[in-house]
This record gives structure tokens, C-alpha cells and sequence, in this order.
């Protein structure tokens, strides 16, 4: 082997043991605290290792409802009630659910979801990107 390539050699194989940044899947176990396994035999990835991006972070609108009263005096009076809860949206064809008076644009994270982590500072912090849908 040539100098130059025993260098390109070293240097391919610092950079793959500095591990600077690797795609990996995981699998939520628990939400609180929040822990992932990547693998069966690696200990669960902590919270505290974890960056959440804003794509498996909850998002919810309150379902507007608006009441007022009609004062006239020909009919009589009255009240009008308008409710929005009529709206259907939908994510990966199933119904966006409504909890508590809150339409749940994107749900937390829940134990057995699927996701893809970026491993980054030599695998010392892991950050979510997403779910994964199958």
C-alpha cells in the first residue's frame, strides 16, 4: 500500500468510529419519561438523550362553539348556537380525533410508535425526526 492510501484508510476509519451522525429506528416504550430502543440487546435511549422536533410534538385547536342571544322585539328573541365541530380532517385516512374539546392536529408520541432518530453528537443525543407509518 501506498502512503496515501494508508491515509485515506485512516482517516475512512476515524470517521466512521467518530460516529458523527447515523440514521437510525426506534420504537417508543414509554412516554413519561420519554424512552426509545433501537435494538433489543442496547439499553432504551433516555429523555434526557432526546430532541423532539416539532413533527411528534402535540398540537391541538380548541373546537370553537359561540353562543349569543337575539334581542328583537318583532320575534320575540332568541339565542344562536354555532358549533365547528362539523369539520373532518383526516391523517393517513383515518379521522383526526377530538379530545375534551380539542381537535388533536398532531398527537404526542405513544408507546409502540415506530420512529426515525438522527444520531448525532457521537451518539451521545438522538433527535427525532418523525413518526413512521407503514
Amino acid at each position: 500500500m501506498e502512503l496515501l492510501e494508508v491515509i485515506q484508510e485512516v482517516a475512512l476509519r476515524t470517521q466512521e468510529a467518530s460516529q458523527p451522525t447515523q440514521f437510525q429506528m426506534g420504537k417508543v416504550t414509554a412516554t413519561n419519561p420519554l424512552k426509545i430502543s433501537i435494538h433489543p440487546a442496547m439499553p432504551e435511549i433516555e429523555q434526557s438523550m432526546l430532541y423532539l422536533t416539532e413533527g411528534v410534538v402535540e398540537k391541538k385547536i380548541p373546537i370553537v362553539t359561540h353562543t349569543h342571544t337575539i334581542s328583537d322585539t318583532y320575534t320575540g328573541g332568541g339565542s344562536c348556537s354555532t358549533e365547528l365541530s362539523h369539520i373532518i380532517c383526516q391523517e393517513h385516512g383515518q379521522e383526526l380525533p377530538i379530545e375534551d374539546g380539542y381537535l388533536i392536529l398532531n398527537r404526542g408520541l405513544q408507546v409502540g410508535d415506530r420512529v426515525l432518530l438522527l444520531q448525532v453528537e457521537r451518539g451521545q443525543r438522538f433527535l427525532i425526526l418523525s413518526r413512521l407509518y407503514e
